[in-house]
């Protein structure tokens, strides 16, 4: 049975998400080890002694951070090596952004999120001969459905409850959420909005919250907007990816960074509840 040595990293994220659904679709085919990679080690000798002791075939990372070291080393050691693209490129600093292209056309595959991903990267000369394949995110339905048969953590207080998942993270833009926020809880006070962050169990608030909002700046392919589809929760979106306007209905999408049209998009869910 071939080997997959996965990385990631110590901070949980999408792509942290992503992995270990990707891992427990393939351990049946793969004998499959995973490895915790921080940014604080020398990322190189560290990938590189988890090769040799671990003897995979297929080395397989998700994060943008260290898929170039990743890249190398591996194909150094004349691995085969695919990499997932966790951002768009235009949201990355500089100096990630030109790891990347120096180093994806090595990799024996790249893959992305979106078309529109694939075509940002193809714009770029250096990588136009990288073998880049669009794969939409996969979702751990078994661990989301048992997960989400918790107890309904919401109080029974008939409010009607707004829910945002996700890591506080600046491209994130909570201000613009909780500006819009007050906005609908003047006209309509019997509203709650939650935050969750980190915790092991978002689903059992997904399953029960009446509305997930997304108030993004940019994402690849958000991972709660098909976490939430798939429990038949309500979303409103920034306008902050391609898969937002493939799955969101358009009086559902607004503009990004605008307080205002998020409101109005959040009030006419609540009267279209009728909860007032």
């Amino acid at each position: 049975m071939r080997r997959i040595l996965f990385f990631e990293m110590e901070i949980f994220t999408g792509a942290t998400r992503v992995t270990r659904t990707i891992v427990k679709k393939v351990h049946r085919r793969y004998d499959t080890i995973t490895v915790v990679i921080s940014k604080d080690e020398n990322v190189k000798n560290k990938i590189e002694d988890a090769i040799k002791l671990k003897k995979p075939d297929i080395l397989f990372c998700s994060f943008s951070a260290i898929n170039p070291d990743v890249i190398l080393v591996g194909k150094k050691l004349g691995l085969t090596v695919v990499v997932r693209q966790d951002y768009k490129l235009s949201d990355l600093q500089d100096s990630e952004k030109q790891r990347i292209i120096g180093t994806y056309p090595k990799a024996d595959f790249v893959i992305v999120q979106t078309t529109e991903m694939k075509q940002e990267l193809l714009s770029y000369e250096e990588l136009k001969d990288s073998r880049i394949k669009v794969i939409e995110n996969p979702i751990d339905e078994e661990d989301i459905l048992t997960k989400a048969s918790a107890p309904n953590p919401f109080e029974n207080n008939g409010k009607y409850h707004f829910l945002w998942v996700g890591r506080k993270d600046p491209i994130k833009d909570l201000p613009t959420l909780q500006k819009a926020f007050d906005i609908v809880h003047k006209h309509y006070p019997n509203t709650d909005l939650t935050l969750i962050s980190g915790n092991p169990n978002p689903y059992r608030w997904m399953k029960h919250a009446d509305c997930l909002v997304i108030s993004s700046i940019s994402e690849a392919s958000p991972n709660v907007l098909k976490e939430a589809m798939f429990l038949g929760t309500k979303v409103i979106s920034t306008d902050c990816s391609s898969i937002v306007r493939e799955f969101v209905p358009i009086n559902r999408i607004v503009e990004i960074g605008n307080c205002k049209k998020l409101a109005a998009a959040m009030m006419n869910e609540i009267y279209n509840g009728k909860l007032y």
